[in-house]
């Protein structure tokens, strides 16, 4: 097998800034262990779990045992291992290194230096939770790269497109004077979940349930008071306020990802009811709302 010692050829560097988008958001390493180009390999996880569904922000392929000073976080390295060190205590240091880089994992390919990977390594890492993978297969680490990075730019390049989608339309909606009943609505309906416009303190002005069981908004106040801000019960939570002034807060409960981000979108919404606020200072429109949340 070719010594694939990091140069020019063989090194990939991630661009200065790569950002998170979206709800689909950045391939797990699951997901890249997955991908027909890392596949072929025959990748055997030595270390794993939970630690595979981390996001894999970029792919760095290198050989040199100095390559964590090049790293910024949320890498995945590929590499044969070939210049790494021989003692034990210089590969755990290398370890070491390597989660103080925030490397999300490592990918060795056997054959060229190793014909297996040391137990030194495979402990250093699992005691780390470093995912360590071996591959047993020669692979092309330029098709891996070309692929996880054209998946990586693909989903920003969504993202960038459905934020301007929903930023054109809240501007829409704001600049047409639309009222917040109909603003939530379209809230619901983007997100394709339950929406709640509440008063700060945590009263129902308006709610557009998305075919939801009404049965979501029993005890709301007392239970929204418990809500604090975002939760592991995929709720996400934004203010509703313009120049110091907080007026309510909106709240999307558990639903579908959204390629734009969901707390994107919600503020999208937020942004629009806030303006609509500041052209009716008195509230006269949410108070109207109220009145008829009450009668109904």
């Amino acid at each position: 097998m070719a010594d694939r010692r990091e140069d020019e050829r063989s090194r990939t560097d991630r661009p200065d800034a790569v950002e998170v988008t979206g709800d689909r958001g950045l391939p797990t390493l699951a997901e890249v262990l997955d991908s027909p180009a890392l596949a072929v390999g025959a990748p055997e996880v030595l270390v794993g779990g939970a630690a595979l569904s981390v996001p894999v922000r970029w792919v760095h392929v290198s050989d040199s045992p100095g390559v964590a000073r090049l790293l910024e976080g949320g890498e995945l390295l590929l590499t044969t291992a070939s210049a790494w060190p021989s003692e034990p205590v210089d590969l755990r240091a290398l370890v070491r290194e390597f989660v103080r880089a925030g490397l999300v994992g490592i990918v060795i390919e056997l054959g060229a230096h190793y014909r297996y990977v040391p137990a030194v390594v495979v402990e250093a890492a699992a005691g780390a939770g470093l995912p360590l993978i071996a591959l047993h297969r020669e692979i092309k680490f330029v098709s891996v790269t070309e692929e996880v990075h054209r998946r990586i730019i693909d989903d920003q390049t969504a993202a960038l497109r459905a934020r301007d989608e929903v930023r054109t339309l809240f501007t829409s909606l704001a600049l047409r004077g639309a009222p917040a009943d109909y603003v939530v609505e379209r809230l619901a309906h983007t997100l394709r979940a339950p929406v709640v416009l509440e008063s700060l303190a945590h009263e129902v002005i308006v709610a557009e349930l998305a075919d939801a069981d009404p049965a979501v908004l029993h005890d709301w106040q007392e239970r929204s008071r418990r809500f604090g801000d975002d939760g592991d019960d995929g709720r996400s939570v934004v203010p509703v306020e313009a120049r110091g002034i907080r007026w309510a807060t909106l709240v999307a409960l558990a639903g579908p990802g959204h390629p734009a981000g969901r707390r994107a979108v919600l503020e999208q919404g937020a942004t629009a009811l806030a303006l609509g606020r500041l052209a009716d200072p008195e509230g006269e429109d949410w108070a109207r709302l109220g009145r008829r949340r009450l009668m109904d």
